[in-house]
């Protein structure tokens, strides 16, 4: 209740993502708090394929986190998702304080009540120039990627490491309330990671972690190569999930020695 009992949305269009996907979202800073950043994976690849399959069964029109209307899936499970990379791409410090900035506004205030886009302006100033267009995907389209790691190979080098290699496949695509896509040009950051254990699968924590970055991914298929000191059993492209994928599955993929 932390939320709708400080700000009361108006009575329109995205009024629940001021509730329901900032209690997310904050629900979720408690759990990284609590559990470290690898190991909310599986919480966000849960999120997703509920989304994915709730948007399947859509009757009406699925409309963009600003504009929702009391559709469960899409303030929930895409405002988790949503939250969690504005946090990740543009990063916490800006993201809470468009939030801060919202409460000292807004909190505890009679009418005129806040709505989504006052919080998507809040944050446009807070991000700057270049995560505008981030913003608008996120919060203002239907957004999917469709994003795969396959060939993976690792081979040992004289000096006892291993040259590591995949295949990335990734696409695009914007869909409108009925679910029609249409392709668009893809040149983002996405993140890129190398393992000894399967992330979200028992076993895995943060030790399993031998490579992680963030590397500019273009449409079509990009061969990535990673050196590892110690044999990794998988790799993937956005491991965690944070994106919303139009498959969570193929994200990642096992390593076949070289």
């Amino acid at each position: 209740q932390w939320w709708a009992h400080q700000v009361i949305g108006a009575d329109q269009q995205g009024s629940t993502l001021l509730s329901e996907s900032f209690a997310q979202y904050g629900a979720m800073l408690v759990m990284e708090k609590l559990y470290g950043a690898p190991m909310m994976r599986k919480f966000l690849k849960v999120s997703l394929d509920r989304y994915l399959r709730a948007r399947g069964g859509e009757v009406v029109e699925e409309l963009p986190l600003v504009r929702v209307e009391n559709q469960p899936y899409v303030h929930y499970e895409k405002g988790a998702l949503t939250m969690w990379w504005a946090k990740e791409a543009i990063g916490e410090d800006k993201v809470n304080r468009a939030l801060q900035r919202l409460l000292e506004r807004y909190a505890f205030k009679p009418a005129p009540y806040p709505n989504a886009a006052d919080f998507v302006k809040l944050l446009r100033e807070e991000a700057g120039p270049q995560h505008q267009q981030l913003i608008t995907d996120l919060f203002e389209n239907i957004t999917l990627y469709d994003m795969k790691a396959s060939d993976a190979t690792a081979t040992k080098r004289a000096d006892g490491k291993y040259t590591v290699r995949f295949t990335v496949t990734g696409r695009k695509l914007y869909a409108d309330g009925k679910g029609v896509e249409r392709e668009a040009p893809l040149d983002e950051m996405f993140e890129l990671g190398v393992f000894d254990a399967e992330p979200g699968k028992k076993g895995f924590s943060e030790r399993s972690v031998i490579s992680f970055e963030r590397r500019a991914l273009k449409g079509g298929k990009t061969v990535v190569e990673f050196v590892a000191d110690r044999l990794p059993t998988h790799v993937g492209v956005d491991p965690y999930n944070k994106r919303i994928d139009r498959n969570s599955d193929d994200n990642l993929a096992k390593v076949a020695a070289g």
